[in-house]
């Protein structure tokens, strides 16, 4: 005897299945911004146990959102524990906008700048003028490199682990 209720159970299992299955990429997003302050840099170069792609961004930067795009999909390509962060450095007092904004939300932990932004800047590099995307690939073990725009193929690649055959 067939049971009336079967296709809406299906149903029902079927949209519980898809929440289930979607959810770890929403749990991935980034929750709160954190104040990206003086010690913030020293604590994530200093406490990367995996490998940590940081990207330097403004709200008005147009190759940003690009950068980041590309940097979590060879993150997520590669299947490496590699944590994305961004640091917004005019994004301070828009938290609302942020947390909404496509690109932001591919990162595992966002910041945006808490303080004077030249000290902040040079806290990180002293060679670095502000300009973005400003991208710095931090292994779990050895120094860490910047790049201005986005980093090279096979410098992300041994970042990642990747073969150089991909």
């Amino acid at each position: 005897m067939l049971c009336r209720s079967c296709p809406d159970r299906w149903l029902r299992t079927l949209l519980l299945a898809g929440i289930v299955l979607s959810a770890p990429a929403a749990w991935s997003a980034p929750r709160a911004i954190q104040p990206f302050v003086a010690e913030t840099w020293q604590e994530l170069s200093v406490s990367a146990r995996r490998p940590m792609v940081v990207v330097f961004s403004t709200t008005d930067c147009t190759h940003c959102p690009a950068v980041i795009d590309s940097l979590a999909a060879s993150i997520h390509a590669s299947r490496s524990a590699a944590r994305l962060v961004v640091v917004v450095m005019d994004g301070a007092g828009q938290e609302q906008a942020l947390r909404g904004d496509p690109h932001y939300r591919k990162a595992n932990v966002l910041y945006a700048f808490d303080g004077d932004a030249t000290a902040l800047r040079f806290r990180i590099n002293p060679d670095w003028r502000g300009v973005t995307p400003y991208v710095a690939l931090i292994p779990a073990v050895g120094t860490t490199h910047f790049y201005t725009g986005a980093p090279p193929r096979d410098a992300l690649q041994v970042l990642l682990r990747i073969p150089s055959g991909h």
